[in-house]
């Protein structure tokens, strides 16, 4: 009878099967964001990417290193190109809708919904602290509007982020001062608002700018 030499078989042990599996999804997690980066016009990064995934077939003994550090290798350089592709990115655009005075519109924070109605825009206002007038080399202008409840429970209401003017030039006003009602607004009664802006006097083309839940923020023309 032959003797039958056996082979040597190599048994894997749960070390491999976790490093099989790590780079699987590692792979799979940088091909896909390649090819995402390089559909949004990031294509010089996608590519970055995609060269990243290639270095996870490289074996780590052919680049003399251990596993583990060539995984450490490979999330470094992703954070490196990650943190360049965040600093290239163009800022989203902001999308309004548009309204004008005494036209009603829906805000919706958390899961409360309120309507507005911006009434009024006096500008050259007068507005004094302690019974003094403040002086300005610009001008005031005060915004006033209703606010009102359209659920069904009485709600404390709040701004989430305060109002802007936006002007024709693209200058954006904050907040001088605001009047707005304490405590909680009952359903369908309807509160006034008024919010007190400084401006310079060559400001034209003025938009009243608030934000909500909703993705679009409202713009109220304040010269119609």
């Amino acid at each position: 009878m032959k003797n039958i030499t056996k082979g040597e078989f190599k048994e894997i042990g749960l070390k491999n099967i976790f490093s099989i599996i790590i780079d699987g999804f590692l792979l799979l997690f940088l091909i896909i964001l390649g090819l995402e980066t390089v559909k949004t016009g990031q294509v010089l990064v996608g590519i970055l990417y995609l060269i990243l995934s290639l270095l996870v077939f490289v074996p780590h003994h052919f680049l003399r290193i251990t596993h583990a550090l060539k995984i450490v290798i490979i999330i470094i350089l992703f954070i490196i190109v990650a943190t360049f592709n965040g600093k290239n990115v163009p800022p989203v655009e902001q999308k309004y809708d548009n309204f004008n005075l005494n036209q009603k519109f829906d805000l919706v924070y958390g899961n409360d919904t309120f309507s507005m109605t911006v009434k009024e825009a006096k500008p050259n206002a007068k507005i004094s602290v302690s019974g003094k007038d403040v002086s300005t080399s610009g001008s005031f202008i005060i915004v006033t509007g209703d606010i009102k409840n359209i659920g069904l429970e009485a709600v404390d209401f709040k701004f989430k982020t305060d109002p802007e003017l936006l002007d024709n030039q693209g200058r954006r006003y904050s907040l001088y001062g605001a009047a707005i009602p304490v405590g909680k607004l009952q359903p369908s009664v309807a509160k006034e608002v008024s919010f007190v802006f400084e401006i310079p006097k060559d400001a034209s083309g003025l938009k009243f700018i608030l934000k909500d839940k909703t993705v679009n923020a409202k713009s109220v023309d304040l010269n119609r």
